[in-house]
């Protein structure tokens, strides 16, 4: 349920002159945390596809330790909400700040606790500071993608960076 304390690898830096704060999905998550077609085909596999993507692109430290921790608490209660999503997350990672990977299936993945395949995998890694936060964010991404043509808007992207700007344009009346 908690991720075990570990060195810091996010830092926020510093905005450059001129430049504007970031708002909305932008303060959680960049384009490099997205993946537009998982290759896993069950949860367990999309769960270490996203890990080791936070972990490439330098968000945590050891991508197989966090993997495991939110199998642990997968083992809980499915984080799949239906509808084709699913909200996996893991707690009280120290250091850095609350961050998103989104990794999308157009076939569909097997997801235990799901009825039907999911879609959508929306995965947050929580810093202890930042539950309050957490709650918002994820209340955001459920308002939005409950409709259907928000969710068929994340489909079919070819590249990180146009699923990215396709969450940017789905979320920016929501989570500000």
């Amino acid at each position: 349920l908690y991720y075990p304390e570990t060195t810091i690898r996010r830092v926020a830096q510093q905005r450059k002159h001129g430049e504007l704060p970031k708002v909305g999905i932008e303060r959680y998550s960049a384009a490099k945390l997205m993946i537009p077609e998982l290759a896993g085909r069950d949860r367990d596999e999309v769960l270490a596809e996203l890990c080791a993507k936070m972990e490439a692109e330098g968000f945590v430290e050891n991508a197989q330790r966090l993997a495991d921790e939110a199998l642990k608490r997968e083992t809980i209660a499915s984080t799949a909400i239906g509808s084709g999503l699913a909200f996996p997350h893991v707690r009280g990672v120290e250091g850095g700040g609350l961050t998103l990977a989104l990794g999308v299936s157009s076939r569909g993945i097997k997801y235990a606790g799901s009825r039907g395949l999911v879609h959508a995998v929306f995965f947050m890694v929580i810093p202890t500071a930042a539950s309050a936060f957490y709650l918002k964010l994820l209340s955001g991404l459920v308002q939005t993608f409950q409709e259907k043509d928000a969710r068929e808007k994340l489909m079919g992207y070819d590249t990180p960076e146009k699923l990215w700007k396709a969450l940017i344009k789905a979320t920016k009346n929501i989570i500000r």
